[in-house]
């Protein structure tokens, strides 16, 4: 017997020991040498020798490529926190995450409200959702959260379970029903041993660079419809009840509490993306659903509604799957004033919908099943979707509250916001809070509007002009609602004093607003008013000396007035938060490479350009700014060799770039270089770039 059991032992060990531990071995190796990179979400850096935490932008590219750009939102907190602060991490999709502007969003509101309501109290909100992710994605950011007794989980997501990674109207990885198989694959793609061998088969050709996913928005999703009665929806909705069971799981054996909400959408004035058939209509059938149809919409356009919801009411009884039906039929019963009957059909067009960016009932009812086994104290389960109602009534959920499909308007973002505050301050402090401040109130506190509102509303009406929003029956509406919602909050934005003002009675409210300090050192900048912006960034620093975009104005205002050593001071500082972050870290090592030169200090400032050059190509504007730095630094002090070595390496870049067909990606490359040879003295071939440049332009 003894033997028969040395002899699987044995076996065992040979099987599986003596491979896991090569493996093992294998892994850390590749750690070692610097191959791959770590999958966790929070990456640990060290800071004046203090531990901290930042978001870590490789994180994603387990789940879609860098070149999608999709990144967490910035922050760095102590990994060693030593006092009584609350820490609340919000868990979601880009509802969550706060669009067209997270500084906006509704942790911005969290934040500010409970400051305002418990002043004594610290609380650090901290915002982990991003863009097209799914409950797959937020378990695994759950399991890298460090959290700790006194924190609390914000969990809002729901709204990409279709469309999300492991989807079946994903565009990038292929739909798995077995969620086993699925962790399997995400702890395989964790590890620098799948990424060196992922690496190893895709082409590093120059047409793959060109080829490289780009992002396009919702129109990426929009390949694969997805019915009703689709059998993959049955996985998507186990999935989500699993993820979301073992999400909560997670975060609670960290003895977190958690708050998990359902998920409102836009059920009144989102007019579904697509539409099928829910079966096969004979010819009869689709003949007679198509006059039907088209009889309704006439009718709806005479705004004849009883007429039209007698048309929509009979097209439906034909083919009850089809959306837009549900949706017009919808509308017409709500212009009669039978509210109850239009939101059940409503709720019908958005679970009928073929596209699915939104949180259908299923999925809504799912959270609400799940809530029922969590009765402990540190569980609460808030009915958002069920709020949003409430506060709509006697009307569905629609523009009210959101600005399109599921993203949340100023209003919706605090209606969410203000019941997680309740919750938190519940918990922590029940006895010794404020009233939460009203909205108005608070819009003053975080001086909204500003002018980045302006501009993300302008992003926001970029956006709606593309498919699948142009798929939508009341396009027109949506695009014409937007479009009135920037010019209304544009119409409350003041010159710049009165906005400054704003700023400053914002301020004096709430000193230790670093976001205010920093949104005024802006607005100081814009007016050259130089000491002012470096008080209020000076400000802004002390509050939170984290902060990457005080850190780069404040280093610009020194390099603008000639104070190198303390734009250097700030440059080397930034390096810390640059981290996966390309295009600032490109920006960072030319300033402060521009900065060392400037204070004659060749020596430190040379290789770091050269550092840029090497290390982010891609950034072609700030590759072409620390060539012309170098040239123009080598031709003031005569060093001829260099400057030839220079142009050398510079006609070579560019004539890659052009080979590869880059040049497109940034249009003043022929302008750039006729600019760049001209300061080196080299006219005729500056006058060829210039030429060529000429003949890139449009025709007058």
């Amino acid at each position: 017997m003894k033997s028969l059991v040395k002899t699987v032992f044995f076996y065992c060990v040979a099987l599986i020991g003596i491979p896991l531990l090569f493996f093992v071995g294998l892994e850390k190796s590749l750690q070692i040498i610097g191959i791959g990179q770590s999958r966790s979400f929070y990456s640990e850096v060290v800071i004046d020798d203090n531990r901290y935490y930042q978001a870590n932008p490789a994180f994603i590219e387990q789940f879609y490529p860098a070149s999608l750009g999709i990144t967490p939102v910035k922050r760095t907190f102590s990994a060693d926190p030593n006092d009584n602060r609350a820490r609340i991490f919000v868990l979601g999709g880009s509802a969550a995450r706060g669009f067209p502007d997270p500084n906006h969003g509704v942790s911005r509101h969290l934040e500010a409200l409970l400051a305002d309501a418990a002043p004594s109290r610290p609380f650090d909100v901290i915002n982990t959702a991003m863009t097209a992710i799914n409950s797959h994605v937020v378990y695994q950011i759950a399991q890298d959260i460090p959290g700790r007794p006194m924190d609390f989980a914000v969990i809002l997501v729901g709204n990409n379970e279709v469309v999300g990674p492991y989807g079946p109207s994903t565009f990038n990885q292929n739909f798995l029903s077995n969620l086993r198989l699925i962790r399997g694959l995400q702890a395989l793609k964790q590890t620098r041993l799948w990424q060196a061998f992922a690496g190893a088969f895709q082409p590093q050709t120059a047409s793959s660079a060109k080829e490289a996913l780009r992002w396009r928005g919702m129109q990426m999703f929009t390949d694969n419809v997805v019915l009703q009665d689709d059998t993959r929806l049955k996985a998507v909705y186990k999935h989500y009840d699993a993820n979301l069971r073992d999400t909560i799981d997670v975060l609670q054996g960290k003895g977190m509490h958690v708050i998990v909400s359902t998920v409102p959408v836009n059920l009144r004035h989102s007019a579904p993306f697509g539409s099928a058939h829910g079966k096969a209509l004979t010819n009869s059938e689709l003949s007679t659903w198509s006059d039907h149809l088209e009889r309704g919409e006439a009718a709806i356009k005479q705004s004849r509604w009883r007429a039209a919801a007698e048309h929509l009411e009979a097209a439906m009884n034909v083919s009850d799957g089809h959306a837009q039906t549900q949706f017009l039929l919808a509308t017409a019963l709500e212009r009669l004033g039978n509210h109850t009957a239009a939101k059940v059909h409503y709720q019908n067009a958005l679970d009928r919908d073929t596209l699915r960016f939104r949180a259908d009932s299923q999925l809504n009812d799912s959270v609400r099943r799940v809530a029922k086994d969590y009765k402990n104290n540190n569980f609460t389960f808030i009915d958002s979707e069920q709020l949003f109602k409430k506060y709509s009534a006697p009307y569905a959920a629609g523009w009210n509250l959101l600005l399109e499909h599921v993203h949340y308007d100023f209003s919706g973002n605090y209606l969410l916001a203000s019941t997680f505050a309740k919750t938190v301050l519940d918990k922590v402090i029940p006895t010794d809070q404020r009233p939460l401040v009203e909205p108005e109130t608070l819009a003053e506190q975080l001086g909204y509007p500003n002018f980045t509102t302006i501009e993300a509303m302008g992003r926001l009406l970029d956006m709606v002009q593309l498919p699948p929003f142009t798929g939508q029956s009341n396009h027109d509406d949506l695009i014409n609602f937007i479009d009135r919602r920037g010019a209304a909050l544009a119409g409350r934005l003041n010159d710049f004093e009165s906005l400054i003002e704003r700023r400053q009675t914002a301020i004096n409210q709430s000193p230790d607003n670093w976001q205010l300090h920093f949104e005024l050192a802006v607005l100081y900048r814009q007016q050259n008013n130089i000491p002012e912006a470096l008080n209020a960034l000076n400000k802004a620093l002390s509050i939170n000396p984290h902060h990457d975009r005080s850190l780069q104005l404040r280093s610009e205002i020194s390099a603008q007035t000639k104070n190198y050593d303390d734009a250097i001071s700030d440059l080397e500082r930034l390096r810390f938060y640059m981290a996966g972050d390309t295009g600032l870290a490109a920006q960072t090592l030319g300033a402060l490479g521009s900065a060392y030169l400037n204070s004659n200090r060749y020596h430190e400032g040379i290789p770091i350009l050269l550092e840029l050059i090497d290390q982010y190509p891609s950034e072609i504007e700030s590759v072409l700014r620390a060539y012309g730095t170098l040239i123009k630094d080598s031709v003031g002090r005569g060093l001829t060799s260099k400057r030839l070595r220079y142009l050398a390496d510079l006609n070579a870049y560019a004539s890659a770039l052009i080979r590869d067909g880059r040049a497109g990606d940034y249009p003043l490359l022929f302008r750039r270089m006729a600019q760049i040879l001209s300061l080196a003295g080299e006219h005729q071939a500056a006058g060829q770039w210039a030429e060529q440049d000429k003949m890139r332009q449009p025709a007058a």
